[in-house]
């Protein structure tokens, strides 16, 4: 099974129990390619997000990293 790393602002806030205006003061864009995110420490107690395609036809959104997440719940 394969997971989705990358959440929608309401997911985000819903995974970690915190408002959403907490998950937009923590996070912190992630301006390298995708393919680096696992070399790449994150801020402590942020959340890295990317503007993400997810399907043709739609617009590009913030998606925030299911990992960094999970930091937090440690």
């Amino acid at each position: 099974m394969i997971e989705n790393l990358w959440v929608s602002l309401d997911k985000a806030a819903e995974f970690v129990d915190v408002s959403k205006p907490t998950i937009l003061r923590r996070a912190v864009y992630f301006n390298k390619p995708v393919a680096e995110i696992e070399v790449s420490p994150c801020p402590e107690g942020k959340v890295r997000f990317k503007k993400l395609k997810l399907g043709k036809g739609t617009r590009q959104e913030r998606r925030y990293y299911i990992p960094d997440l999970r930091l937090w719940l440690n």
